[in-house]
């Protein structure tokens, strides 16, 4: 199928591109459904692994949860004892690993506020969504998951909503708990999620990687 674009077309997509931004603080409003549909549409049409789920016409789920909804708490309460224990094992490889320790204070500080307060920006997320991708062979669901998030990010901007991942819902993929919560069998899907919004304030220029010092001609 040839769509024919045109130079303005190009012009466009380097604008939403260049355009996207992770956004911190939401107001309260929550966006349309028809908007968050928008978004989570085309993260539907995202590529996956047809070879690690043929036959599967269920390999990927959205779970969208909008402010005040008291899931939230739950979720959280999953992420705490997920965080904790994720904790324990990062504190076990770190005795071992003085390179490692020395470059991960950050994270651990972060890792141990999560696990005793959970993810406080979820209480007050306007809209919270959750995507599950079915594992297969070869597993390359986490790859399709940032394949979903960036199209739904790139879709977020263009309609001027604030985007934020929720990096640590993937670390749920392990737990039953929270499969159960969603309705999922265990061990059948990966996770990761998302934080859409009207953001406060006007996104701030940020310095970008140079293109030539970045590329290697061999």
């Amino acid at each position: 199928m040839n769509y024919n674009f045109n130079e303005q077309d190009i012009k466009v997509l380097d604008r939403i591109i260049e355009a996207r931004r992770s956004v911190r603080v939401f107001k309260e409003e929550i966006p349309s459904d028809s908007m968050i549909k928008a978004v989570i549409q085309v993260g539907v049409y995202a590529p996956y692994a047809g070879l690690a789920v043929a036959g599967e016409m269920d390999l990927r789920r959205f779970f969208v949860i909008k402010k005040d909804n008291q899931i939230i708490n739950s979720i959280n309460e999953i992420i705490k004892a997920t965080a904790k224990s994720n904790l324990k094992l990062l504190e076990k490889s770190l005795e071992v690993n003085p390179f490692l320790k020395e470059k991960s204070q950050g994270f651990v500080r972060r890792l141990s506020f999560t696990s005793q307060a959970g993810l406080q920006d979820l209480t007050q997320a306007p809209c919270f969504i959750i995507i599950a991708e079915r594992k297969g062979m070869p597993p390359v669901e986490k790859q399709s998951l940032a394949h979903t998030m960036q199209n739904m990010w790139l879709k977020a901007t263009v309609l001027g909503l604030g985007f934020r991942l929720i990096s640590m819902i993937e670390n749920l993929s392990e737990s039953n708990d929270f499969c159960k919560l969603l309705g999922l069998p265990y061990g059948e899907f990966a996770f990761n999620g998302c934080i859409i919004g009207y953001q406060v304030n006007e996104p701030t220029k940020r310095n970008r990687m140079s293109l030539e010092n970045s590329i290697s001609w061999l």
